[in-house]
């Protein structure tokens, strides 16, 4: 129970002593006097910092003033000490820097090592510690109903005060020798031994490479100045220029198929016999289409025949009529203008009818004689691909020929090569396109025998080096592995903690769930003594995420707390803050600050009565309102005010 505040140069006190009481303390006053700033002052003095504010702006900001002072004096929950805070702080080049800390306990001064030491020993004597002071017994104005919908971690953290923290601090020290052997049997099975591992696999290769590289060398030398190898120089030669002629003979032969699309000889053929079938069929569409062109002509001239006969006779009897004659002057009969003009129409409808069948009889001929052309272009075009075709076979006949000849000579110098290389004993292919260069820099090359001999030398001095290196590093390899085998054992052991600790976790979580159904009972119960509405018949936290649920009357599920009217969310959340403080036994205080913010006029009043309520549960209560209402159950009513001079000021009344 916090008894007394003493503040000097903090924001904007000069210097003032507050005084609280059990019971109800009520802080009044209009907007920006200083209210939270003596909310403030009293985290300040306990933890040293205040959540969301710079310190170096706690230091009252005039002129000349550099340092600040605060005192606090509180009654320990958990013990009943009597507990003096005096902090002692001033700006150093604008920055904030604690020049004094003094705790007195029972008026006997304790020496502190530094504010993190007085910040254990606060949270020791007052039961809970910074996060959670800040979370559940601080309520800053506008986070009062923040509880409705926490953050997990800052109810964990609350949550593991009790039982729950005292069950993981055991785990903790069960798992705590073994953890270092798990590490370093996770290093020694993970990193340690397979880097060793790999470090003697990689020596013993350069071992390997170093023996073998030394055996060639020495070979080399023994073979420098032998008969045969001048010999094997000279077909190595040799095999390389066949291969070369070879080659050009076969690529020769691949850039003619590729000219015209081809791969061989045989692809030669086929596309010949194609190409020849392509012209059979082409000769017996040009017959068919010479003799529909012949019958098309004649039927040309038939009907041309005819509509020439029809358009003279047509033509005579226009002029009869024309010009009025009533007798042919033919045959001499008398002729009926009505008959004449029937005669007219009917040769001007065969006329229409002979001149369209001659249209079409043309355009199909022409059509015709088209396709006439482009059959005889495309049989131009075959039989000339065919001559083509034919040269092309007789020049790839030539190629294979050469190409045989080539391999033939190829493959006999490769037998002589693949000879000598044998009775030599040099393990190289006869077949590496760089075997002339390569026997030519192994005997030829100047000075080639001296510096292979410098070589052997030097490879041979490296050799004992890593010979001496493996077998420190193999015999390192086996203290570790015996290491490891001791260490094994002990990792069954860290198995059974490891699974003993997923059963305490299991614990855990079922001891959450029982002591979140407790607190939402107790919240439920503690809502209830606070108002005489009966609304909700049961509250709910999700042990997931923590959220609050409700479940009103004549409902048949919950619904969010959040979700509530404004009144009953304030209410709500003090309930759940008052259970959570009695489950962690600190039910000595609570700090609210504006708690009715966001509340309707209207239920403003109602609301604060029910407040008033809150001293059953906890023996103190400091509540910050700007309303002018004053509780009429406070114990102690602290009203602030700005003086003339601008400095917050305080007024005690009860």
């Amino acid at each position: 129970m916090i008894e007394e505040l003493r503040l000097r140069n903090f924001e904007g006190f000069r210097d003032e002593k507050i005084t609280f009481t059990r019971g109800l303390n009520l802080i009044t006053g209009r907007n920006s006097v200083g209210k939270t700033t003596i909310l403030d002052a009293i985290v300040y003095t306990l933890f040293g910092n205040v959540p969301s504010v710079e310190n170096r702006l706690l230091v009252r900001r005039e002129k000349g003033v550099r340092g600040m002072e605060t005192y606090l004096r509180f009654r320990s929950p958990v013990n009943g000490s009597r507990v003096e805070i005096m902090r002692f702080a001033e700006l150093r080049r604008n920055r904030f820097a604690t020049k004094e800390v003094r705790l007195i306990i029972d008026r006997r001064e304790v020496q502190v090592e530094g504010l993190e030491d007085l910040r254990r020993r606060i949270t020791r004597l007052i039961g809970i510690g910074y996060r959670a002071f800040n979370w559940i017994i601080y309520s800053r104005q506008g986070r009062l109903n923040e509880i409705l919908e926490p953050r997990r971690e800052d109810m964990d953290a609350i949550l593991q005060i009790t039982l729950l923290r005292e069950i993981s601090e055991q785990l903790n020290i069960v798992i705590r020798d073994l953890r270092g052997t798990e590490s370093e049997y996770k290093l020694m099975k993970t990193q340690l031994i397979p880097l060793r591992e790999e470090r003697v696999k990689e020596l013993q290769r350069e071992v390997d490479e170093l023996n073998k590289e030394l055996e060639d060398l020495k070979s080399s030398l023994r073979l420098g100045e032998d008969p045969a190898v001048k010999r094997l120089i000279g077909k190595a030669r040799e095999l390389e220029e066949a291969k070369a002629m070879l080659l050009e003979a076969i690529n020769s032969k691949r850039s003619i198929l590729a000219r015209y699309g081809l791969k061989d000889l045989e692809s030669v053929r086929r596309e010949s016999g194609r190409l020849a079938e392509m012209l059979r069929d082409l000769e017996v569409d040009l017959k068919s289409v010479e003799e529909e062109v012949g019958m098309l002509r004649e039927r040309e001239a038939k009907i041309f025949g005819e509509l020439k006969i029809l358009e003279d006779g047509h033509k005579a009897r226009l002029e009869l009529k024309m010009k009025g004659v009533a007798k042919c002057p033919t045959c001499g009969q008398r002729i009926d203008e009505k008959i004449l003009s029937s005669i007219i129409e009917d040769e001007e409808l065969r006329i229409a009818d002979l001149k369209e069948r001659l249209i079409d009889v043309r355009r199909r001929k022409q059509e015709l004689e088209s396709k006439l052309e482009s059959i005889n272009r495309e049989i131009s075009e075959i039989t000339r691909r065919r001559e083509r075709l034919n040269m092309l076979m007789n020049s790839i006949s030539e190629y294979d020929t050469r190409i045989a000849e080539k391999e033939k000579i190829v493959k006999s110098i490769r037998l002589d090569v693949e000879g000598i290389l044998r009775r030599l004993g040099l393990d190289l292919d006869p077949d590496d396109p760089k075997l002339y260069e390569r026997l030519t820099q192994m005997f030829q090359a100047p000075g080639e025998i001296e510096e292979k001999r410098k070589r052997v030398e030097i490879l041979e001095g490296r050799l004992r080096e890593r010979l001496g290196e493996l077998g420190r590093e193999r015999a390192e390899l086996e203290k570790l592995k015996t290491r490891l085998k001791e260490l094994e054992k002990r990792s069954r052991v860290m198995s059974f903690a490891s699974n003993l600790r997923e059963r305490i976790i299991d614990f855990i979580k079922k001891r959450r769930d029982e002591l979140l159904r407790s607190i939402a009972l107790r919240a439920q119960a503690i809502f209830t003594s606070l108002t005489d509405q009966r609304i909700y018949t049961s509250f709910r936290i999700d042990p997931e995420n923590y959220r609050v649920y409700v479940k009103p009357r004549g409902l048949s599920d919950y619904i969010p707390a959040s979700r509530v009217g404004g009144g009953h969310q304030t209410l709500i959340s003090l309930s759940l803050r008052l259970a959570i403080i009695h489950h962690l036994g600190v039910r000595s205080l609570i700090i609210l600050d504006e708690p009715t913010y966001g509340v309707d006029e209207e239920n403003l009043q109602t609301l604060l009565n029910q407040l008033s309520r809150i001293a059953r549960y906890v023996d103190q209560a400091i509540i910050i309102t700007h309303h002018g209402r004053g509780i009429e159950e406070a114990s102690n009513i602290i009203e602030v005010y700005r003086d003339s001079a601008g400095y917050s000021r305080i007024r005690a009344g009860f």
